[in-house]
């Protein structure tokens, strides 16, 4: 006779999503220790300069404006839950064979550069694949409330990468290998929770003998899907620019402020990070615990006018205390436009082709950071820190009313499927 009692069924649905949450905790731990740690070894232990920091910011993010919409063709072919176990297992790799490195005394620019070439490149087929596998727990576990559940992965996130960024701002103190180490740790325990989830077959099957279209004709699917759709296609294009002018800047020009205007080191790093991140982690779970928001379009562009703002104080030099701070209510606005437009993509994408879409999306949101990236960095050696953050504090006011003028975004409106 079974065991198996009533409620039991929910309690391992809601377990799924522990699960869940548990892997994307641990992987973005160890994104939190990398977004210290990186820029430290660039800035304080080679010494660059803000342009070749520029430079290998860009690298670190290239592969996701290469490989990102690859990433997204490959997941919705795959069984989910083993093939993200892998991407991450693999990843747990890359900062051993760092540490190796490290204490043979063979760190220099160029193979900074190549981990994060490969750190990335398995990011890009790592994400699109997380974000799809989301809507299948959501839909077991939440009813299918995916707003709950974006909202959920995006606090998780980012609570966790500010325990991460704590962990990386002791650098200067512990060194760089223990870092590596917990880095590499946390990616096999995202392997070890991702494998407890229940199988998620693919969501593109085919018969034996029928021709697998190419993964390019996937790619461009995934893309007309976007395009044809004007929601979809506003929030893409709106996170990609609002990359180019702050993803690029955020990890390159608060680097080089913390070195050369307010003498900083790695803990001063961690704690900016650590106030823009949790802020974004606070933002998106106190959203779980409100009504969902309606006018969803008009929230993204709001909150995208606080960086601009943020930035022109930072301008004025203020004390160190006052740009923590700042870095605080910047994040606090980014958790509304992150989790509100990845709530609008993952309800607009068919299940066929979620993980394409997502990638797009995610092709979106990051693909412009190396382009920012490479060129903040000749921003700030021709302007100085403090002046060159007037720079995308003012293209964002024209990308403002561009938006607003020429797209639907401002219209957008939670479960509509379009505007109104």
């Amino acid at each position: 006779m079974s065991t198996e009692t009533p409620n039991q069924p929910d309690q391992n649905r809601r377990s799924d999503l522990h699960w869940y949450m548990g892997g994307v905790s641990a992987y973005f731990f160890s994104g939190g220790v990398q977004t210290v740690l990186f820029p430290w070894l660039l800035v304080f232990v080679l010494n660059e300069s803000a342009a070749l920091t520029g430079v290998a910011q860009m690298f670190a993010m290239l592969p996701m404006l290469i490989l990102g919409l690859f990433g997204g063709a490959t997941a919705d072919r795959k069984e989910l839950r083993r093939y993200l176990m892998r991407l991450q297992l693999a990843a747990g790799l890359a900062p051993i064979a760092l540490a190796a490195l490290y204490i043979l005394g063979y760190l220099s620019y160029e193979v900074l550069i190549g981990y994060a070439i490969v750190l990335a490149a398995l990011g890009a087929f790592t994400m699109p694949a997380r974000d799809s596998l989301l809507n299948r727990v959501a839909n077991s576990s939440l009813g299918g409330n995916i707003q709950q559940a974006v909202s959920m992965a995006t606090g998780a996130q980012f609570m966790s990468q500010v325990v991460g960024l704590l962990v990386g701002g002791l650098a200067t103190v512990v060194g760089a290998v223990p870092l590596m180490a917990a880095q590499s740790a946390s990616l096999i325990v995202a392997a070890i929770t991702t494998m407890r989830l229940p199988k998620a077959p693919p969501s593109v099957t085919h018969a034996p003998h029928e021709d697998r279209p190419s993964q390019l004709s996937q790619i461009r699917e995934g893309i007309d899907i976007v395009w044809q759709n004007e929601d979809l296609r506003s929030v893409i294009l709106m996170m990609f620019f609002a990359g180019i002018l702050y993803i690029g800047v955020f990890m390159v020009l608060f680097p080089i402020l913390i070195r050369d205007i307010y003498g900083g080191d790695s803990f001063e790093i961690a704690f900016i990070n650590i106030c823009f991140f949790g802020g974004i982690g606070v933002s998106s779970m106190v959203q779980t615990r409100l009504r969902p928001i309606k006018r969803q379009g008009r929230a993204i562009m709001l909150a995208m006018c606080s960086g601009s703002i943020m930035m022109v104080f930072v301008h004025f030099h203020p004390p160190l205390w006052a740009v923590f701070t700042l870095a605080l209510c910047w994040g606090l606005s980014s958790g509304v436009s992150m989790s509100q437009s990845r709530a609008i993509v993952q309800i607009a994408a068919v299940d066929s082709h979620r993980a394409r879409v997502l990638s797009v999306f995610q092709l979106g949101m990051m693909g412009g950071g190396p382009i920012g990236a490479f060129g903040a960095g000749f921003v700030i050696e021709a302007l100085g820190p403090l002046n060159a953050v007037l720079v995308p504090s003012s293209c964002m006011v024209v990308l403002w009313l561009l938006i607003f003028f020429f797209t639907n975004m401002w219209k957008i409106e939670a479960g509509t499927g379009q505007a109104n």
